[in-house]
């Protein structure tokens, strides 16, 4: 996955990996559909179970490559991977519906930390989150 840069202090900007994420899953979910479709024609022409075993094993690496590009986007960008908005409307419909709630997280830090966060006063707290 390419990462942006950012001017020329050559980091990457969350947006640009964002980005960079949102373009690699699209390709990804295209190449996804391919595979199950390759996956399906070949089950209803009675191949044999070691051809089969090939395009299990292909479609098992595809998964890998989604894990690792989420993996590296996480650690660039977290909050764009935890809201799910690289994922279709109707995921993200699900994903709220079945319990999963991106601000969750942040309540359970702030009950983690806050000891600390109140020792920083609230007018410190504000260019934390922000």
């Amino acid at each position: 996955m390419s990462a942006g840069i950012c001017g020329d202090h050559n980091h990457p900007t969350g947006l640009n990996v964002a980005l960079a994420f949102d373009m690699d899953y699209a390709r990804w979910l295209e190449e996804h559909q391919w595979l199950v479709n390759d996956l399906r024609s070949m089950v209803n022409s009675q191949l044999g179970d070691a051809e089969l075993r090939i395009l299990v094993d292909g479609i098992m690496s595809h998964y890998d490559e989604i894990f690792r590009l989420k993996g590296i986007a996480a650690k660039s960008y977290v909050f764009h991977m935890l809201s799910g908005m690289w994922k279709t409307p109707a995921e993200r419909c699900f994903m709220w519906l079945g319990g999963f709630h991106s601000s969750e997280l942040l309540k359970a830090l702030e009950t983690s930390y806050a000891p600390s966060i109140n020792s920083l006063g609230y007018s410190n707290i504000i260019p934390i989150f922000m």
